[in-house]
């Protein structure tokens, strides 16, 4: 697994046990360029522009889960209030609060 360093001393706080770094890190086994290049053909416009916007849709499609689903980070962290789990409650609500307080 490779190993990332997201600007932090502590990459666990955000991310409990690298889950999320090693869906990273197994999704660099597939090429996402040749569907985007399709599309990028089809539409007659840039295969970046066609990156840049599948990359802001998946980054907003947060606050629109919302609406339709509780929040990822909640259920998570209900699962650890559950399972007694302290140490990731501190890291989920760690990371909650990051945005919050920047």
């Amino acid at each position: 697994m490779r190993t990332y360093h997201v600007g932090m001393d502590d990459p666990e706080t955000f991310d409990p046990a690298g889950r999320f770094r090693a869906e990273v890190t197994a999704s660099l086994l597939e090429d996402p360029l040749p569907g985007l290049q399709v599309l990028a053909d089809r539409l007659g416009i840039p295969v970046d522009d066609v990156a840049h916007h599948a990359l802001v849709r998946w980054i907003t499609a947060g606050s629109e889960a919302l609406l339709a689903a509780p929040p990822e980070m909640l259920v998570a962290l209900q699962g650890a209030v559950n399972a007694g789990d302290m140490d990731r409650v501190k890291g989920i609500t760690d990371a909650l609060l990051a945005g919050w307080n920047e």
